[in-house]
């Protein structure tokens, strides 16, 4: 008889996220209820959106070659610059699909980063705050806090977890958990490249098997019950995190989250990322409970050297285009699918945002890269209620300083308020504070102090992205 072992690669070995996870997490300072406030301050959530589809692409975009394009001495003759729409400059080299669609698109130009390590970089991009290391133990993903505020939104029927992420475990942070919420808010991690086999094939034996343990592992479980209650909260936790697991796996459109054609393979591109993309899209075609994908392209973007040498393994050449095929096939499958609610699509419900952790410098160094640069980069946006075709904030001629924040305050928008947006567009309130952490000190969804720097920010949406 087959065993679950067997298979390659294992469904125990793609979820072991579970006990990382659990155990990175705050259980044991768990304060429950959780004293959570508005702030008082007059604010409106949007609700434009059911979903959000997160794609960061780390190691830094060159704004200065992509989205805030500024042709300088070291700019390549093949770019094929074109103005796209008034203002907007694209290379239909680098992005041939994109730049056909960017009346659907919003950008921000303006936006400001306090560090300059891709370690503190990707955890704030990740948590949405700079990095505190007195505090990081309990501090969540900003996914978590979206899974915790939608929670009273999810259905009997919803067994997919809110928020899934794709190769998080691999990114310099890794997945930092849910912090001190519930631990059912932390993200799944889904690595692309091994969950198409071990889920999408067929998976009758294996489910024979999973049935057999299932019934074991409870049988045990009634005869251990005294020794697990007297191991607390952290065994409660790892039992409704084994309950969710089989509830997810024995869930029969979960499959149907990894099938991939051949012809989407071929638009998406057959990698991480563009696994990634096609995850994300059936994860929200289902509409089983996942609201909130996190798409992590590695450091694919991190070109300190030859960064237009077609010769290195990585160069924009490869990524820009990759990021292309990807992300335009996800937004035309999103505005072709039926949403949730008669007559939107898809894309109509959900907002996808792509950043990355800071910019990069204006000007060449001595072995053709650019390096990290924190003066100003570029977010861009789309669905979910976006205006297509906007474009806030600018930059000067070679793209190292804004002149112009594009939006109603005058300090740069951060991270911070990217996730601001993000919860506003979800419908929930970016103003409130959580005052009984472990730690005593008040957690807010969208803080106004940045820890990387002196910098102040405004705990604020980009509400001009709106339409």
């Amino acid at each position: 008889m087959r065993r679950l072992t067997d298979l390659v690669p294992s469904r125990r070995d793609v979820l072991r996220w579970g006990g990382l996870a659990l155990a990175g997490t705050w259980v044991d300072g768990l304060v429950w209820p959780l004293d959570i406030r508005a702030s008082g301050a007059a604010v409106t959530p949007r609700g434009t959106a059911k979903n959000v589809i997160f794609i960061e692409l780390g190691g830094a975009i060159s704004p200065m070659d992509c989205w805030d394009f500024k042709e300088t001495r070291w700019t390549p003759q093949d770019l094929d610059v074109t103005e796209v729409s008034k203002g907007l400059y694209l290379s239909r080299t680098l992005f041939p699909q994109l730049s056909k669609e960017m009346h659907r698109v919003g950008l921000v130009r303006s936006m400001q980063a306090p560090e300059l390590i891709h370690f503190n970089g990707q955890y704030h991009t990740q948590a949405g705050r700079a990095l505190n290391p007195a505090i990081a133990r309990e501090i969540p993903a900003f996914g978590s806090v979206v899974a915790f505020e939608l929670a009273k939104q999810r259905r009997e029927r919803d067994t997919f977890p809110t928020y899934i992420s794709t190769n998080l475990t691999k990114a310099r942070a890794g997945s930092i958990g849910s912090g001190f919420l519930p631990t059912w808010t932390t993200g799944l991690d889904l690595d692309p490249s091994t969950v198409f086999a071990a889920f999408g094939g067929d998976m009758t034996g294996a489910n024979a098997v999973l049935s057999e343990r299932w019934e074991l592992l409870t049988a045990l479980s009634k005869i251990n019950e005294g020794q697990r209650q007297a191991m607390g909260q952290k065994a409660a936790d790892y039992q409704t995190f084994y309950d969710d697991a089989h509830k997810l796996l024995t869930d029969a459109r979960w499959p149907s989250v990894f099938q991939a054609s051949a012809d989407d393979r071929a638009r998406y591109g057959d990698d991480e990322f563009g696994l990634g993309c096609i995850l994300a899209r059936n994860l929200l075609a289902q509409q089983a409970g996942t609201r909130m994908v996190y798409i992590y392209d590695g450091d694919r973007w991190d070109h300190h050297a030859g960064i237009f040498d077609k010769t290195a393994e990585w160069n924009h050449y490869r990524t820009c285009t990759r990021l292309d095929k990807g992300l335009v096939s996800l937004i035309h499958d999103l505005a072709k699918a039926p949403g949730s609610t008669a007559g939107k699509t898809l894309l109509d419900e959900t907002m996808i945002v792509c950043q990355s952790e800071f910019g990069r410098t204006p000007g060449m160094n001595p072995v053709n890269g650019r390096d990290h640069w924190k003066g100003a980069y570029t977010g861009l946006y789309v669905g979910g209620g976006i205006a297509g075709g906007r474009i806030l904030g600018s930059t000067n001629a070679d793209g190292s300083a804004v002149v112009d924040t594009g939006w109603r305050h005058k300090t740069q928008p951060f991270m911070d308020n990217t996730v601001a947006t993000i919860y506003s567009a979800l419908g929930i309130d970016w103003t409130k504070v959580v005052e009984n952490t472990p730690s005593g000190r008040a957690y807010h969804y969208v803080d106004t102090v940045s820890l990387g720097g002196a910098a102040m920010m405004e705990a604020d949406e980009i509400g001009d992205l709106f339409a």
